[in-house]
């Protein structure tokens, strides 16, 4: 204990006798604690990668079955997700580290959704917004202050059972929850928004593709699909964006990375899609991309 007090944590009332502070509560699991742990697993797998680069290709960095954070963990043969998903503390944590982290990465102030409610209530029958890979919802919750019960047309989240199987009811009121995997086939068809955030980010550019693949099919003339991704600068300059890179390292741990405005570009291109604007964060590097499928 004296090693957490000195430093600010908790406060010792008596000898021996200890209540919490603020600091303490901001460190607790559910809050800005389960960060903590995250970077944890991460500190064991970047231990561990002089090992895995002594002992593989160069190529398996790119195959996600053989990321060094499977490696780290005894798990190779699995993705970062299947060894996560095999520890259900452990996705919890991960869990309310996105929750946490969209404090410091708002989703508001990029893409003008309120824009949208003359279109939604036109046609209020289509999804408005279907959030791929969703998470908690959160991101939901945050456009719903600025789109009221979302303009009356339905708001779908998808995610894996995992995450889905923990919600309530009451945790997100107006949406939708539903089990749905990015490899398979997108089964919301026309919705108005297609929704993508801090996901595609998580996988080198063929799986990123793929993973696009599955959505434009059922993309309407109308429909965008909105990116919602942190953008790598073209050239690294000296005194650059240092947490930007070391995400981007973090992410070469489980078999993904940032991508650059060109590299969006060129996915788009290959899958159909065209950019038609690019709508930057105030804060950090985070934008939205707004594509529509390619015109005749």
């Amino acid at each position: 204990m004296r090693v957490i007090l000195v430093n600010g944590i908790g406060t010792e009332t008596a000898p021996d006798e200890y209540q919490q502070n603020m600091l303490s509560i901001v460190l607790q699991p559910q809050a800005l604690g389960a960060f903590f742990s995250l970077c944890m697993d991460f500190n064991r797998t970047w231990m561990k990668l002089p090992e895995y680069l002594k002992t593989h290709l160069p190529a398996d960095l790119y195959d996600s079955k053989k990321s060094p954070f499977a490696y780290a963990a005894g798990k190779e043969g699995l993705t970062y997700y299947e060894v996560l998903n095999e520890d259900e503390e452990q996705r919890a944590i991960w869990n309310n580290t996105m929750q946490q982290m969209e404090k410091n990465m708002p989703i508001l102030g990029m893409f003008p959704f309120a824009s949208l409610k003359e279109q939604v209530e036109r046609e209020p029958e289509r999804p408005f917004i279907v959030d791929i890979g969703s998470g908690k919802g959160q991101a939901m919750l945050a456009i719903e202050t600025e789109c009221p019960k979302f303009f009356g047309a339905p708001v779908i989240i998808q995610d894996l059972p995992i995450v889905i199987n923990t919600l309530k009811p009451e945790d997100i009121p107006g949406i939708t929850p539903t089990v749905h995997d990015i490899f398979t086939a997108q089964p919301v068809k026309n919705a108005h928004v297609y929704f993508l955030r801090r996901l595609l980010h998580d996988f080198y550019i063929p799986v990123c593709v793929d993973i696009l693949r599955n959505i434009v099919p059922v993309m309407g003339p109308d429909s965008r699909l909105i990116i919602c991704d942190m953008l790598v600068p073209e050239k690294v300059e000296v005194g650059g964006p240092m947490e930007l890179y070391w995400l981007d390292f973090s992410l070469l741990t489980i078999g993904g990375r940032e991508k650059t405005l060109k590299e969006f570009n060129e996915m788009f291109d290959e899958i159909g899609l065209e950019l038609v604007k690019v709508y930057p964060s105030s804060i950090g590097y985070t934008a939205m991309l707004e594509t529509r499928l390619k015109k005749a």
